[in-house]
């Protein structure tokens, strides 16, 4: 094993076990102690010696020993990057004293002076970044670090600067990206208004952010005092530090001139490399560093001499904080961060006395929620004594494996949270540790025994039956140091390998377990020889059109066992009553049990005559063989007799069956390993898919991509279906990743009843958790209107009870019915304004908390990350320009990268469903914020035009209109009008017709058009009167554009909720009192034709009226005065039309003739009392039912909005954003607001999605001999002697 040495001379040196006196520590360590420098003998000592790391990939392993003063780093295995160098040793002489010295590295101390409570050490060790170059890392621990004290002293001073720091920060960054809106709102307030106009608006903007500074402040006094105690741990200074080296393999590697580096954390902790960087920088390494304070993500970068910068820095998650802060003991708090941490992940289980039993895993790299994981609450009976659970992770982060530190260990899959199986080990009294290794192949189990020892234990994952091992010190590979293996005092791990070390020793020695072989029956042909009888049959292979000689032999001579080799298959036939008497008794289904097949073109070597027929894994291969055999049957289904075929498909299907009734934990560990369903869904076994999904336990569990199960590959998956039936868009490995998307693809006819069984099954099991639908989300769009309307009402679609560990939501303004909020998922930001966003749901409120079902992780536009980063100065100052002077463009992506319920095209039709609401109230505050910037400068547009009609209009010659403050405002006007215009062209570029389908696009192009163009004619006609525009026309035309202008203002302020429901509301009615206006039009042109033509005659008819006589008295006598006759109401059928609409105020008194007083009486009854009437009532009923279509409308604009704005090359656009970073949403669960939904949802409860299919399967055509089949577990486990199970018993748990 090749090594190198790092020197250390120890000056000063406390460690993490119990401490003993140092005279006896010397006393006992006489010979030893010869060797410390006399410094070291000035401290206190506990017991330990030895630190340990291993580096992410597990190629290296370094050691710290105390004693020897010396950091020793070895390679285990090969870098599958880099050439490590060759092999060599070398050691660094550093003094202990100088790692506090604030000379040292010629920069600034971590300490003026050494520090008190020295807690211990960690050590951590980075994979080779470049070429040959690593770095390893000491970080000394005080109990400060686990246990501050002396919170209430943080400097308040600093931490309010720090916020005021942060508020600018975030003003900076706004006006960067809008700082020419910012000119143009400066220079209107200045130039276009008077003087005390502008600073009276200037003062109210000044106001308004003094207001947030002071309300920021009064959130730190308001808020309870658990949250402010963890909002000022950042601000205490650590007594810790943190020192980091550089190593290499290579011949030119000196130590004592290229293992400094510049740099040094004032933080000590529990310290990691990172695995999986995500820094955009290469070349660099990631360091984490966590304590009770926060955690410190470090940035070393090789270029430029190895330089350290301190990243990012996040607070502890709230339950494992207030777990810790409960414990109140540095060196538990120390070993509870240990035990809680691996690698870049973090767990939380801290809520064993409480009524939710959940564990949460953060991923520190990302900063976010991995995933939310329900406990077996029969593990949560006994204490831990403030004990986190044991979990180790899958070096592919596929699987979770978790015990309770008792003899039961649960397994999940990470991407969905939901459990596998859980294995209760008898033997087994505490299990201590966990990891996988081989691959993940093997789960090692290292019991903590009563008496100090320790026990060792392998799990196999493959679902076989003979699956598990104990190891005892004999069955351990000679390789190993038993020694070591039996008396560790530390564990380390990563990537699969497991590296025990004995920490008391001087030597620091260590071992790594990489593999435990484990001796395992093959069942199968040995080499006692057999007889073998050949059979000539179209029987045994009727899938093959030219009948072939198959040859035939008992198994090892025993006639309950009749092997059977034909010309592309191996078939294992097992007798129903005791023997077979001779090979002619052979029956096939008659009186034998097919109990293994493989189907297979490619079986060359199987049918030579000296090869031997085995079966390594016991019962996986048997299953994964005889659900390929279905597929191939399915596959050349042309080619065989339907009968026959029947009869191998019934007598499969039966190996199956009995398989999954016998052993479900075994079937379920089958299947996260193997793509069973696939094989399953391909070969349209329906009444095997219904009898896995509903005929028992929950078996199936979904996994989002094919290429995930470990023994993809293997199987040949995609190799293994039909091209014929590939996918509509192509073949299937293109475009199938998972069984819902192979389902979906074979939705035709008959076939779609798999689609409807695994949608109504992952629906009915998401009440219980919500990774059931990890593969639903991502088919919403696809789905047939008819699955969709049926899915969108079952009841997880009505959210699903929270049972989140931490409380704390953001809670999201401009909601509609349902009060949205999202759960904090991500760690927060130490020393963030962000802080006080988050608010903690009162105790009363979570029983009515709800959860979407669906993980937004994977479709949140985690692409749009800012692309220019790595570029150039200039390239980034033009990409910025760019965007600053022109609209965002259209990203180009395609449809898989959005949300899924932007994906659906017919999603008005389920606007009532809850969880649609709530996504789109989650991301509407994100987009209002952006269209908030059009808007503004809309309203710029609209002000600009009012002022500059006015002034180019004005025929005064007083005012200067083409004065340099004109002209630039002409200019702004121009660019504004056209920026908006090209808003509308991006659309119409990117939606091509579809634009044209909404009337609002059209009138909001229609509205800047006639803006820039009537101000056109304007601005024209003031250079030169006589230029042929009439000033008539002119001013018709300011006029309607002005309120065509004004209507569209109207149309952007659907962005505020309050405005958008009256501007619904009020389209709404028009709507719906459309066929009375009609009705209402109709009737009045009758009336007003009738009385045209009625008075059209009146010589005829003597309808002519009397003028009207006045009688006037001058003081001698009375004087009559003839009048004028009265005008005919109903001259022209214009005239006529128009009186009969205002029926009621048209005077008809002046006519004598009676047909006309009739007339005259019925439209006074129909038009105004009866008409009148009628719109009253009918606008009652309407407003009503127009505040839901007010709601729904606003659900369509918002959807619209956020469509486009996803779409968007947006720099504000970022996984950074709160909203993107939810990994779940919740919201408030209201009936009444829900009441529509929940009245559809109640009518079709009783309905499956695949109630429609008659399944026609004969199950009685193969019967399976239930009795002597159990005889065959026996055997195929490699233990023949054991107690055989009954139907429902399990050989193994």
């Amino acid at each position: 094993m090749d090594e190198i040495g790092i020197d250390i001379d120890v000056k000063d040196y406390a460690d993490e076990n119990e401490y003993v006196d140092q005279n006896e520590y010397v006393k006992q360590n006489d010979e030893k102690s010869r060797n410390v420098p006399e410094s070291v003998e000035n401290m206190n000592y506990k017991a330990k010696t030895t630190y340990i790391g291993i580096s992410p990939d597990g190629s290296i392993v370094a050691t710290f020993n105390l004693l020897k003063s010396l950091i020793t780093i070895k390679k285990i295995a090969k870098n599958e990057e880099y050439d490590m160098g060759p092999k060599e040793i070398v050691t660094i002489p550093v003094e202990m004293n100088k790692f506090f010295d604030s000379n040292f590295f010629d920069s600034k101390s971590f300490f003026d002076k050494k520090p008190q409570n020295i807690l211990g050490w960690s050590l951590a060790v980075s994979d080779i970044i470049d070429e040959d170059l690593g770095f390893v890392a000491i970080s000394c621990i005080t109990e400060d670090d686990m246990n501050p004290k002396g919170i209430d002293n943080a400097d308040l001073i600093l931490i309010v600067f720090d916020l005021i720091k942060q508020a600018l920060q975030r003003f900076i960054k706004v006006f960067i990206h809008y700082c020419l809106v910012i000119f143009f709102i400066l220079y209107i307030l200045f130039v276009s208004l008077p003087i005390p106009w502008s600073v009276t608006l200037l003062c109210l903007v000044v106001l308004i952010n003094l207001f947030y500074l002071i309300r920021l402040c009064t959130s730190y006094y308001i808020t309870n005092r658990g949250d402010v105690d963890q909002f000022r741990l950042p601000w205490i200074s650590s007594k810790g530090m943190t020192r980091i080296y550089k190593f290499s393999f290579s011949d030119e590697y000196n130590p004592s001139v290229h293992a400094y580096i510049n740099g040094h954390v004032r933080l000590g902790g529990i310290i990691n490399f990172l695995k999986d960087s995500k820094h955009s920088l290469k070349n660099c390494a990631i360091l984490v560093c966590t304590n009770y304070i926060k955690i410190q993500k470090i940035i070393i970068k090789l270029k430029g001499g190895s330089k350290v910068s301190e990243e990012v820095a996040f607070l502890l998650p709230e339950n494992l904080f207030e777990e810790l802060k409960g414990i109140k003991d540095a060196k538990r708090n120390w070993d509870y961060l240990l035990k809680s941490s691996h690698q870049e992940f973090l767990m939380v289980d801290t809520n064993y006395n409480k009524q939710i039993h959940n564990i949460e895993l953060y991923n520190v790299n990302t900063a976010q929620l991995v995933n939310v994981f329900h406990r077996n609450r029969n593990n949560s009976l006994t204490s831990k004594n403030n004990e986190p659970g044991a979990f180790a992770i899958s070096t592919d982060s596929r699987l979770l494996a978790y015990s309770y530190r008792d003899n039961i260990i649960t397994l999940y899959l990470m991407e969905s949270g939901i459990e596998i199986v859980s294995k209760k080990i008898d033997n087994i009294s505490k299990i201590k540790y966990l990891e996988f290794i081989e691959k993940d192949k093997k789960l090692l189990i290292v019991e903590d025994v009563k008496e100090g020892d320790v026990k060792f234990h392998v799990w196999l994952l493959s679902g076989c039956l003979n699956d598990y091992f104990d190891i005892s010190r004999e069955n351990i590979d000679s390789s190993y140091n038993i020694s070591i293996l039996s008396n560790y005092n530390t564990i380390t791990k990563a990537n699969g390998k497991v590296v025990f070390c004995n920490d008391m020793d001087d030597n620091g020695q260590f071992e790594v377990v990489r593999e435990i072989n484990i001796e395992r029956t093959t069942f199968g042909e040995n080499d006692i020889v057999t007889d073998e009888y050949e059979y000539i049959s179209r029987d045994l292979e009727p899938w093959n059109v030219n009948g072939s000689t198959f040859r035939g032999r008992f198994l090892n001579n025993d006639k309950r066992y009749l092997l059977i080799i034909g010309q592309n298959s191996i078939q294992l036939w097992k007798s129903k009553s005791l023997n077979f008497i001779d090979f002619n008794n052979f029956k096939d289904f008659d009186n034998s049990d097919l109990i293994y097949i493989l189907i297979n073109d490619d079986l060359e070597t199987e049918k030579k005559s000296d090869a031997k027929f085995q079966i390594d894994d016991d019962m996986t291969t048997i299953i994964s063989h005889a659900c390929k055999s279905l597929a191939y049957l399915h596959k050349h289904d042309s080619n065989i007799n339907k009968e026959k075929r029947q009869k191998f498909v019934g007598g499969i299907t039966n190996i199956i069956k009995d398989f999954i009734d016998r052993y479900p934990d075994n079937w379920k560990l089958m299947e996260v390993q193997y793509p069973l369903m696939a094989y399953l869904i391909y070969s349209r076994s329906f009444s095997l898919i219904k009898h896995i999904l509903f005929e028992n336990e929950t078996l199936h569990r979904p996994q989002s991509k094919y290429v995930s199960y470990p023994h993809y590959v293997d199987l040949k998956l995609y190799g293994d279906f039909d091209d014929d039936h590939s996918s509509k868009s192509g073949s299937l490995e293109d475009n199938v990743t998972n069984d819902l998307e192979l389902a979906l693809n074979f939705d035709e006819d008959q076939d779609s009843v798999m689609l409807a069984y695994l949608l109504e099954y992952y629906s009915e099991n998401a009440m219980n958790h919500y990774g059931w639908m990890i593969n639903v989300t991502k088919i919403l769009s696809k789905l047939p209107t008819d699955y969709s309307k049926s899915l969108f009402y079952k009841p997880c679609f009505g959210g699903i009870k929270s049972n989140f560990l931490n409380k704390r939501f953001k809670s999201l303004s401009d909601s509609l019915n349902l009060k949205v909020h999202l759960p904090v998922t991500w760690l927060i930001e130490a020393k963030s304004l962000n802080f006080f966003k988050y608010k903690t749901i009162r105790n009363e409120e979570l029983p009515n908390i709800y959860v979407v079902p669906f993980s937004f992780s994977t479709f949140d536009n985690n692409s749009k990350v800012e692309k220019h980063s790595e570029k150039g100065f200039i390239s980034n100052f033009l990409n910025w320009l760019r965007k600053l002077l022109f609209p965002h463009s259209f990203d180009i992506l395609s449809e898989k990268e959005f949300s899924p319920f932007l994906q659906i095209k017919n999603v008005d039709s389920f606007f009532d469903v809850p969880v649609i609401e709530t996504f789109l109230t989650s991301r509407w505050p994100e987009t209002k914020i952006y269209w908030m910037v059009p808007l503004v400068l809309y309203a710029i547009f609209l002000y600009l035009f009012s002022i500059l009609s006015e002034i180019y209009l004005d025929d005064s010659t007083e005012t200067d209109k083409y004065s340099a403050r004109n002209l630039i405002t002409v200019i702004i006007f121009y660019y504004v009008g056209i920026y908006l215009l090209l808003i509308e062209f991006m659309q119409i570029l990117k939606y091509g017709m579809e634009y044209y389908y909404n009337i609002f696009n059209v009138f909001d192009m229609c509205s800047f058009i006639c803006g820039l163009v009537v101000f056109t004619f304007i601005f024209a006609k003031s250079f030169n009167e006589n230029n042929g525009i009439n000033n008539e026309g002119i001013v018709i035309l300011i006029t309607i554009t002005t309120l065509i202008l004004w209507i569209e203002v109207l149309l952007w302020l659907r962005l505020f909720t309050g405005l958008a429901t009256y501007i619904y509301i009020f389209g709404s009615i028009i709507v719906k009192i459309i066929p009375f206006f009609v009705f209402f039009i109709v009737l009045t042109i009758s009336f007003g034709h009738s009385m045209y033509v009625l008075f059209r005659h009146p010589t005829l008819l003597d309808l002519g009226a009397s003028p009207q006589t006045f009688t006037l008295f001058d003081g001698t006598q009375n004087l009559t005065l003839t009048g004028q006759p009265p005008n005919n109401p109903f001259d022209t059928i214009w005239d006529a039309i128009l009186s009969a609409y205002n029926w009621g105020t048209t005077d008809l008194s002046n006519f004598s003739y009676w047909p006309l007083k009739l007339f005259g009486f019925a439209g006074n009854v129909i038009i105004v009392l009866i008409l009148l009437n009628m719109i009253i009532a009918l606008m009652s009923d309407t407003f009503t039912k127009a505040k839901e279509d007010g709601n729904l409308g606003i659900m369509m604009f918002r959807n619209e909005l956020i469509y486009d704005y996803e779409r968007l090359d947006n720099p504000l656009l970022s996984s950074k954003s709160i909203i993107n970073n939810s990994l779940y949403i919740c919201f408030n669960r209201d009936s009444d607001s829900m009441k529509s939904w929940i009245e559809k949802c109640d009518k079709i409860k009783e309905t499956t999605l695949y109630s429609w299919f008659n399944e026609s399967v004969d199950k009685d055509i193969i019967v399976y001999d239930k009795v002597h089949i159990k005889e065959w577990y026996a055997r195929i486990s490699g233990d023949e002697n054991q107690e055989l199970a009954t139907d429902n018993d399990d050989l193994w748990f």
